[in-house]
């Protein structure tokens, strides 16, 4: 018992030791935020995105038709990853934000391209607007890769 009690002991002390702090990573490939916020933060292994427009970077301006605004968000979503050490097979959660239900079923088609075997927990969610009249907008938490 004694040798429990140490090794609980051991394991307290060594996980108070460890300092975790909030991370924010500077993404120089993507558009500039649109407000005050980062595009990610990271906490230990949890990386946690705001949500993506279908902003391309170089122009900052948004993509036109749904498709190619999933596509976008898509491609700035695997550069926040990319720099968090992390990618699409570690994403644990997306919300999908969507100004008509009617266009499920192209977000759907296109989400399903970028990932293989894994598929993250979702919830897809209408809404009236978004900033710059998007269509779409995608947020998610990952794990960055071991």
């Amino acid at each position: 018992m004694n040798k429990i009690a140490f090794f609980l002991l051991c394991v307290t002390l060594v996980s108070c030791g460890i300092k975790k702090e909030i991370v924010t990573v500077n993404h120089s490939n993507l558009p500039k935020p649109i407000g005050p916020y980062n595009h990610s933060t990271r906490y230990g292994n949890l990386i946690f995105v705001s949500g993506q427009l279908g902003l391309d970077p170089k122009t900052n301006s948004l993509k036109s038709a749904i498709e190619e605004q999933m596509v976008q968000i898509f491609e700035n979503l695997k550069a926040i990853l990319e720099n968090n050490h992390s990618d699409f097979n570690h994403i644990t959660k997306t919300t999908i934000f969507i100004t008509d239900m009617k266009q499920f079923e192209i977000v759907n088609k296109i989400y399903g391209r970028y990932f293989d075997k894994h598929f993250p927990a979702r919830s897809t969610i209408e809404v009236t607007s978004l900033p710059r009249n998007a269509a779409v907008e995608i947020e998610c938490i990952a794990v960055k890769r071991n």
